[in-house]
């Protein structure tokens, strides 16, 4: 659907009649630095602008998002000729073209009736004096409304309550970031979908950037891995309603109710977008102001003062504009051109006007670096910050049987409350699992059973690794035990969790005998203590400690469960993919372990066979490691 200027006159009405409507335009049409003004252009305007350029997410005038890109990243060239260029300047400088265009066309008149002999003869000299002082005057009250601005915010920011750190996020965060300043949405269905669109919009429009860029410099991408953070303004949101559905699906880095919600990425946040180095902007804005104000009443200084001295010479007196334009310069300062004094007192007016705009300049100037170096200071805090509440580690969990699987969806939905999001990726399904304990899970099934087949554990893993980059991975499932006749006894459905894994396939035949030359490895003892600490409080079932067999044979066999316990006497239990996840994670540098829950003993399956509850027991121990921030913080990589 096109979006006309019509539907956005009808969605400004709608959001100005929202509950929290007022309070939403102040956000994305937040004050200038000029403090009387609003920085951007009337509400309509900003959303035309937005819309063809693809900005907008639109499903209604009662229901649509607004997108705005980082001031680091520019919209590329979009289609729409002279009128769409006219509004995203009215848009994006509308506090400038305040500043700058009624003071320049008051000027602009003065000057003509200086030069025009009928416009010269129907301005009187006094009616002209005070359109150049209402000009100037103008250009004075908006200055001082910055002072009066600026002087609040430091009183804000050095007084005795420095602001909250969210409401610092919220006005530095989508320096960096792409952000949703306005979001409406009144109609009956859930307000998820349009979140989940204008994320969905927000990649679309990253990967296209990143495509153009890379094509205008003759590079080919296979594929564009987006990780940009959208940064949810919650002020910006019109009605009760979807400011909770924004709290209940969003993450909150400062706590619930706060000002920025933030949507992280699908894909791993591996690196962030730096922060601005903040600069005194404003007050080059004032000196170009100056520079363009000084010439002008030059001009018409030397007018004047030429006038008032007919055909006769003016020594002394600024009558020509190079003198006058000196005269002028001196006035910032507060003083006169040596041996230049005007003899008008239109003259002198303007001389007077020029050393208010000199006095002006000095506290500017220090309002300007003030700021600058508060800014400076609380961009590096918050992103700081930042950096923190988006360091979630990556947990993948890999299972095999469609038993592991179902278990560790139901253990993850008890804890949630939120069913799984699956996306399709290559030869995957990725189960989006949430956030827990600091970590960001997802879960993926092997297509088979084995370490090397196709679709087997290591295939898996290699692409699961490749393609969602986790910090650590977890093989979590039901192996077959070995020790159920140690003292104390294991037991059906204890957890294992392995500190060393032996690779039992790679070997040597002979005819007497085979001599094994399998790895025999062992994960991250990062890993294995965050476990064993976990352990402790775990009390669904025993968890133990140490050597897993790792082999693609089924075994069903006493003979051979036998032959495995004599030679290898202290392997607690057996299975059939470790190897291929070692395998893996070993080339990827990404830590790894596997923990799994005893079904059986490898013998009499028919008559000794818990898989369910083996399954569930090895999920629930993961599930309770990661819900005590075991994996908060990130291991070393291998």
């Amino acid at each position: 659907m096109v979006v006309g200027f019509a539907h956005c006159r009808a969605a400004a009405r709608a959001v100005r009649a929202a509950p929290h409507g007022r309070e939403a335009v102040r956000v994305v049409r937040s004050r200038s630095v000029l403090g009387l003004v609003r920085s951007r252009g009337p509400l309509s305007v900003l959303l035309w602008v937005a819309a063809a350029e693809g900005r907008l997410v639109w499903r209604g005038p009662d229901s649509f998002a607004l997108l705005e890109r980082p001031p680091a990243s520019p919209a590329p060239a979009t289609r729409g000729g002279l009128k769409l260029g006219a509004l995203r300047i009215v848009d994006r400088h509308w506090d400038l073209l305040l500043l700058v265009v009624p003071p320049t066309l008051g000027l602009l008149v003065v000057a003509a009736a200086a030069l025009v002999p009928g416009l010269h003869e129907a301005l009187s000299p006094p009616a002209v004096l005070w359109l150049a002082v209402v000009a100037v005057s103008y250009v004075s009250v908006l200055m001082l409304g910055r002072l009066t601005h600026d002087s609040a915010w430091l009183r804000r920011t050095l007084g005795r309550r420095p602001p909250d750190l969210d409401e610092i996020a919220a006005f530095s965060y989508p320096g960096w970031n792409w952000s949703v300043p306005l979001c409406h949405h009144v109609t009956p269905e859930p307000g998820q979908r349009l979140i989940e669109q204008a994320a969905d919009r927000m990649t679309d429009l990253v990967g296209r950037d990143a495509r153009h860029e890379t094509e205008r410099r003759g590079i080919e991408t296979d594929r564009v891995r987006v990780r940009e953070v959208l940064v949810f303004l919650t002020r910006g949101i019109t009605t009760d309603a979807m400011r909770s559905t924004v709290d209940a699906t969003l993450a909150q880095p400062f706590g619930p109710g706060s000002r920025v919600a933030l949507r992280l990425p699908s894909g791993p946040v591996q690196d962030y977008r730096t922060a601005p180095q903040a600069g005194g902007g404003f007050f080059a804005l004032w000196v170009g102001v100056v520079l363009i104000v000084v010439p002008l009443l030059a001009f018409l200084v030397a007018s004047w003062e030429s006038q008032a001295c007919g055909a006769g010479t003016c020594p002394g007196r600024p009558a020509d504009y190079p003198t006058a334009l000196e005269w002028l310069a001196w006035r910032l300062l507060l003083t006169n051109a040596p041996g230049v004094e005007p003899a008008t007192a239109t003259a002198s007016a303007y001389g007077w006007l020029t050393s208010l705009l000199g006095i002006m300049t000095v506290p500017v100037a220090w309002v300007s670096a003030r700021l600058a170096i508060a800014r400076h200071e609380k961009s590096l805090t918050v992103f700081d910050e930042l950096r923190r509440s988006l360091m979630n580690t990556r947990v993948l969990l890999l299972t095999v049987t469609p038993t592991e699987r179902d278990a560790v969806l139901r253990t993850v939905n008890r804890v949630t409350g939120r069913p799984p999001e699956r996306s399709f990726v290559g030869n995957l399904a990725i189960y989006e699992l949430g956030e827990i304990g600091r970590t960001t899970l997802a879960m993926v099934q092997c297509a088979r059973q084995s370490a090397g087949a196709p679709g087997g554990g290591q295939a898996t893993a290699t692409e699961a690794i490749d393609r969602w980059r986790p910090d650590l991975v977890i093989m979590v499932g039901i192996c077959y035990g070995l020790r159920d006749d140690w003292t104390p006894p294991h037991r059906l459905t204890d957890v294992v969790v392995a500190t060393t894994v032996y690779d039992l396939d790679h070997r040597i035949q002979y005819d007497d005998r085979a001599e094994l030359l399998g790895d025999r490895v062992s994960p991250s003892s990062s890993l294995v203590a965050r476990l064993q600490a976990a352990s402790i409080d775990f009390t669904d079932a025993k968890v133990h400690f140490g050597l897993m067999l790792s082999s693609r044979t089924l075994v069903d066999s006493a003979a051979l469960r036998d032959q495995l316990k004599r030679d290898h006497s202290r392997a607690l239990c057996g299975e059939m993919e470790a190897q291929g996840l070692y395998a893996a994670a070993a080339d990827a540098k990404v830590p790894w372990i596997v923990v799994k829950a005893i079904s059986d003993w490898g013998v009499d399956r028919d008559v000794h066979y818990e898989p369910v509850d083996a399954a569930a027991n090895a999920a629930a121990f993961v599930l309770h490691a990661i819900d005590i921030g075991a994996f908060a913080a990130k291991p070393e990589a291998i």
